[in-house]
């Protein structure tokens, strides 16, 4: 049982919260984001609030907290909970209906739900190792650029890889020239060709805080970076694949499929310098 924040009220995770009619539930309205909390710190957690923000206003869903409180619950929660280590994860979706109507109004008081769990186990070793991922169609819609919590395409494509025994899924779009990478279920991918680093383009595809954060410490390492789409057919042509994410942090990738990467030096010194920017980091100036 852990102590959670639904509109205004700390309970604890086994009581009833969330309304039947709640549009989060029934049309999968809302928004998500998740922090990690490192020794008692939410990283970054500025970037990640400012990036729901801008989506709270795209979609016309009311933010109701800024981020100073948002802060003070995640830290009252962290202490209740009695975690240093974990993961902040923020819920806003658009309210609740009187019944259930695909139309909406304006006049809705958002539901804003915040939790701080226990990190994700990962083996520490997959950072020595690398892991591997398999391809998989990107079925999603076209609001990509945003942290929705309509995530059943995601779902699927993450039970697929991990039935298979691998860890994540690299997904693709097709266009008149081929199948081109997009991300992961829950990351990001950037790539390594001897010379620079190709980072698939924002156009629907999230723009995840890890990559904002990996792509300016790799500028700040004089490292050549070129957005645009990568395509599949390339991915043999590439010294490195490269995962990222807020758990993963920065991931050497050895295997697409059954065609096999090097473990290189790039993935190595990028995920030092983003530990060594997270350990200096201070959630809240």
């Amino acid at each position: 049982m852990l102590y959670i924040f639904v509109n205004g009220k700390i309970l604890d995770s086994e009581s009833p919260a969330i309304k039947v009619f709640d549009r989060g539930m029934v049309f999968g309205d809302g928004l998500y984001d998740v922090i990690k909390l490192q020794n008692g710190n939410f990283i970054f957690l500025e970037d990640h609030i400012e990036r729901m923000k801008k989506s709270a206003k795209f979609f016309g869903i009311k933010f109701p907290y800024d981020l100073e409180e948002i802060y003070e619950i995640g830290q009252k929660l962290s202490k209740m909970n009695d975690l240093k280590e974990g993961e902040l994860y923020l819920q806003l979706t658009r309210g609740v209906d009187i019944i259930r109507d695909h139309v909406f109004e304006d006049d809705y008081e958002p539901t804003f739900v915040e939790i701080v769990q226990p990190v994700r186990k990962m083996n520490p070793e997959i950072w020595q190792v690398g892991a591997r991922v398999l391809l998989h169609p990107d079925l999603r819609h076209n609001f990509c650029e945003h942290k929705t919590t309509d995530l059943l395409p995601n779902v699927i494509a993450k039970k697929y890889v991990r039935s298979r025994g691998a860890y994540e899924a690299l997904m693709f779009r097709s266009d008149e020239v081929g199948k081109y990478v997009t991300e992961g279920a829950s990351s990001s991918y950037i790539f390594f060709d001897g010379e620079k680093i190709i980072a698939p383009k924002i156009e629907n595809i999230l723009p995840g805080i890890t990559r904002i954060k990996v792509l300016w410490l790799a500028k700040e390492m004089d490292i050549e970076i070129e957005e645009r789409r990568v395509y599949i057919d390339e991915l043999l042509k590439m010294k490195e694949v490269i995962l990222l994410s807020t758990l993963s942090r920065v991931l050497p990738i050895i295997k697409v499929e059954n065609f096999e990467f090097k473990k290189g030096e790039i993935a190595k010194k990028l995920d030092i310098a983003f530990m060594d920017l997270c350990a200096s980091h201070l959630s809240v100036k």
